[in-house]
């Protein structure tokens, strides 16, 4: 049975629709973070190597990926191939480095809302075409570390 009371319908209506609005500015708010995020990566930390920024970029990457659900399970295979070649030479595993990009476009492609991924990958590919040698592989390499960590700290999950 309604309430015929409108004061009442309109209080629950205008509650709603509050809501509706939180949500929506919630919703907005993690996408300017994550456009925030992918604005600010620098192609210094590649080139140059880490600095207190990038490790603050880090923690706030980190972070952002696990309030936004991405799991240790979905970036695993990508890190994985990411030690495998830093513990060969750069130059014998360039075209498995090269071949990193498909494989991280796959996983989005088959989660293509997970916020975390979508910025996990953006981060992947800016950062990996500034790779050019050893010394820029190790500075990726490097990257990805300290934001898988800050990912973990912050409570991503497997």
């Amino acid at each position: 049975m309604q309430d015929s009371n409108p004061r009442k319908q309109s209080y629950e209506q205008n509650r709603a629709g509050g809501q509706r609005r939180d949500n929506f500015n919630q919703k907005q708010r993690g996408k300017s973070i994550q456009e925030l995020l992918e604005n600010n990566f620098k192609e210094e930390w590649i080139k140059n190597g880490t600095d207190s920024e990038m490790i603050k970029y880090a923690e706030d990457a980190g972070k952002f990926m696990a309030d936004n659900k991405l799991t240790n399970s979905k970036i695993r295979s990508i890190y994985g191939e990411i030690k495998r070649i830093q513990m060969a030479e750069f130059e014998k595993e360039r075209a498995s480095f090269l071949l990193l990009r498909p494989k991280v476009a796959y996983a989005l492609g088959r989660d293509d809302s997970n916020r975390g991924l979508q910025l996990f990958k953006s981060v992947f590919d800016k950062a990996s075409i500034v790779v050019k040698d050893q010394k820029t592989f190790d500075n990726f390499c490097n990257l990805f570390e300290a934001i898988l960590a800050y990912h973990k700290a912050h409570g991503g999950k497997d």
